[in-house]
């Protein structure tokens, strides 16, 4: 897809060059970035610079020092094992994530091998420690060695500063409950193409355009704080610190609405809808105390119905479609499965 879109930018007149970059200069007046400086010695000059550097964010987070929100207060899991195995015959067609003492274990069935990891807070498990517990807990062979990534939960306090717009993991990340770093980057390149400056970076462009993506970026941290915080688990430290420690203000709101009306505040944008947020609250327990007054107009007999109704129309649906295996078996059938190769170190 990468090389698709490459391909599709130069055919219309982009000019793409290649290195690795060296250094960063800043207009001495106005602190502006002025220059890419890459290792070979070309320097690239421009109006507007783009950071997709990743979690080194290069530009925004060294040249222009720009701060960094750290979140991990409220999202302690900062490291990951990924491991491979082969695939078992349990070829689901969702992602589960299963919770652990010091985090949470997903498993991805694919069609040539499942995918495996372990997101864990290195405050309340070592890393050895983690890895003996994610390789106890494969149920299958492994097809390589456990591979260990490092996060900080967070966001830029200004993805756009002076003349440089730090998008993907250069603007922010938030652990993987969820995978929403596509969204929030896809939602950074769509901002970005409505504010699209003239010649001269706008200060009132920027400052909508990080309104815009902080407001998405709190309201995934929400989302996944309250996946923390309503637990009733009583087995290990990380849960008991998760269910007692202070929220960000704007999810305390979200819960005492829910928990006395059973609502949801409502977005124009946003990646997780109404019904997400019910999943939720209401999978850990939370059961509102009150309702809307419109309810009582209608029976609970007929919403009972109702109900039942749709339940037999999903179930009848369902039942008459092929299995996912046998999908896709038939029509995106991809490369035999690996084998494994070796003992893990």
């Amino acid at each position: 897809y990468a090389r698709y879109l490459r391909g599709w930018c130069e055919a219309r007149g982009l000019t793409r060059t290649e290195g690795k970059v060296r250094e960063v200069r800043l207009d001495p007046g106005s602190g502006d970035v002025a220059a890419l400086v890459l290792e070979n010695g070309e320097v690239i000059t421009g109006d507007l610079f783009i950071d997709c550097s990743g979690f080194r964010g290069l530009i925004i987070g060294g040249a222009l020092n720009g701060p960094f929100e750290d979140w991990t207060r409220w999202l302690p899991c900062d490291r990951a094992l990924a491991v491979p195995t082969e695939r078992s015959e349990d070829f689901s067609p969702y992602t589960r994530s299963t919770a652990l003492e010091a985090g949470w274990q997903w498993r991805i069935p694919l069609q040539h091998r499942t995918g495996n990891g372990y997101v864990y807070s290195s405050s309340f498990i070592s890393d050895d420690e983690a890895t003996t517990r994610l390789l106890g807990n494969l149920d299958g062979a492994p097809l390589a060695d456990p591979k260990p990534i490092r996060f900080r939960s967070g966001r830029r306090t200004a993805s756009w500063t002076k003349n440089c717009i730090a998008v993907g993991l250069a603007s922010g990340f938030l652990e993987p409950l969820e995978s929403t770093s596509i969204y929030l980057t896809q939602i950074a390149v769509l901002t970005l193409l409505d504010l699209l400056p003239r010649r001269t970076v706008d200060p009132v462009l920027a400052e909508e355009f990080n309104r815009i993506v902080d407001n998405e970026y709190d309201r995934v941290r929400d989302f996944l704080i309250l996946h923390y915080h309503a637990n009733t688990r009583e087995d290990s430290e990380l849960w008991r610190h998760c269910r007692e420690m202070d929220i960000p203000d704007s999810l305390r709101e979200k819960i005492e609405l829910f928990t006395h009306r059973g609502q949801i505040p409502q977005y124009r944008n946003g990646l997780f809808s109404p019904p997400s947020w019910v999943s939720v609250f209401v999978g850990q327990g939370m059961v509102p105390t009150g309702y809307h007054p419109m309810a009582d107009t209608t029976a609970l007999e007929v919403v009972v119905a109702e109900m039942e109704a749709i339940r037999r129309r999903v179930s009848d649906r369902v039942d008459a479609m092929p299995t996912h295996a046998d999908f896709v078996r038939d029509y995106c059938q991809g490369e035999p499965p690996l084998k494994a190769t070796g003992a893990i170190a």
